[in-house]
């Protein structure tokens, strides 16, 4: 019976049954199932990053996600882009947001329950070579990481600077998940052809921002 609303209205629906003391689980229910797909691409994104988890895992933090959006994302949200303020934000958008929070919260807690226990400095062991080497190798890439990371954001603000539209589209593509065009377009208030355009304009762009600052690089080590 909710097939033909949209998000927003089913939205409402649920809002409005809330406020009034009524049941709300049936619309809330449906919602949250047309989010289901987008929900667990976000959450393979942070197992990605973080090089761990399975389906099993992906069911289990969407799961959570429902939870928390229920206990306090129906509270919270207000329905105003937290990143660009005077737009109006999707409860869907709102809470993929939360889907990213629990995973990368879930993945950090393990990575920080798998590390060694700190031991006493008088009991250490010195590292055999092979463990040094690939410590060594780990250090490199970490560091390689961050300059990389660091160059992006450099070229992401030039973006903003001399092309804000494409930064606009960019960011809410893929800093905030907003996971189609349709929705980029909705809250950008422009037609889904000029999504497509302003999203591929501002990749263009940064590969030659973040070209240009590698040039940039290569030639301060070479002085």
């Amino acid at each position: 019976m909710y097939d033909q609303l949209t998000d927003d209205e089913l939205f409402a629906e649920v809002a409005q049954r809330r406020s009034a003391g009524e049941p709300f689980s049936n619309p809330l229910g449906s919602l949250v199932q047309r989010w289901s797909r987008p929900a667990k691409y976000v959450i393979g994104k942070i197992q990605a990053s973080y090089g761990r988890g399975s389906p099993a895992d992906a069911d289990e933090l969407y799961q959570d996600a429902v939870g928390k959006f229920i206990n306090r994302g129906l509270e919270q949200f207000r329905g105003i882009s937290e990143h660009m303020p005077g737009k109006a934000a999707s409860p869907k958008t709102f809470f993929l947001r939360i889907v990213k929070h629990v995973a990368i919260d879930f993945y950090r807690r393990q990575r920080e329950d798998l590390a060694p226990a700190p031991s006493d400095p008088d009991d250490v062991m010195e590292e055999p070579p092979s463990q040094v080497g690939l410590a060594v190798d780990a250090a490199r890439r970490a560091q390689e990481r961050s300059e990389a990371q660091e160059s992006y954001w450099a070229a992401f603000a030039r973006l903003q600077k001399e092309h804000p539209k494409e930064a606009g589209a960019w960011d809410l593509y893929h800093h905030q998940d907003v996971e189609d065009h349709e929705e980029c377009a909705r809250l950008l208030q422009i037609t889904v052809v000029n999504s497509y355009k302003r999203v591929s304009r501002a990749q263009a762009y940064l590969r030659l921002y973040l070209l240009e600052i590698k040039q940039t690089v290569a030639e301060e080590a070479e002085e």
